[in-house]
């Protein structure tokens, strides 16, 4: 699986820290075609417990069809973004997880991701043509 050109592998914190890390997706260097792109990757079991997007310029294609999720690489591959438009990662957007409504309800975070875990980003639908935006992860290690 290919890499944004920003991909970070992080390491979980000293003792009761919290630690935030910033991937940034740019078109211009990561290209735009349809699949799944990773972000981040765990060295070490971690908990995030925050996420975000902010767009920092419009994702875009050429029919205005694309989607995004960000997830679990081989585990719940859409559980931090499920099929958000790339007409909502606009410049100057934020966009954070929904609660996945069922039975029961499903809250995002906090997410544990496995020593060696894979955070990654799938363009859906449509190729995207342009576009640039940031992902924050707030995380700390599981356990002591």
């Amino acid at each position: 699986m290919a890499a944004v050109a920003d991909k970070k592998t992080v390491t979980a914190p000293f003792g009761n820290t919290e630690a935030m890390v910033r991937v940034i997706y740019d078109f211009a260097a990561d290209a735009g075609d349809a699949g799944a792109l990773e972000l981040l990757e765990a060295d070490g079991a971690i908990v995030i417990t925050d996420f975000y997007v902010r767009g920092i310029t419009e994702l875009d294609s050429a029919a205005d069809g694309s989607s995004i999720d960000v997830g679990i690489s081989g585990g719940d591959t859409d559980i931090l973004l499920d099929g958000v438009a790339e007409a909502s990662v606009a410049a100057g957007a934020l966009v954070k997880p929904t609660i996945v409504e069922g039975a029961p309800n499903v809250m995002p975070m906090p997410l544990l991701l496995a020593d060696g875990g894979k955070i990654i980003q799938t363009i859906k639908d449509e190729a995207l043509t342009s576009g640039k935006c940031e992902y924050f992860f707030k995380y700390h290690r599981f356990g002591a």
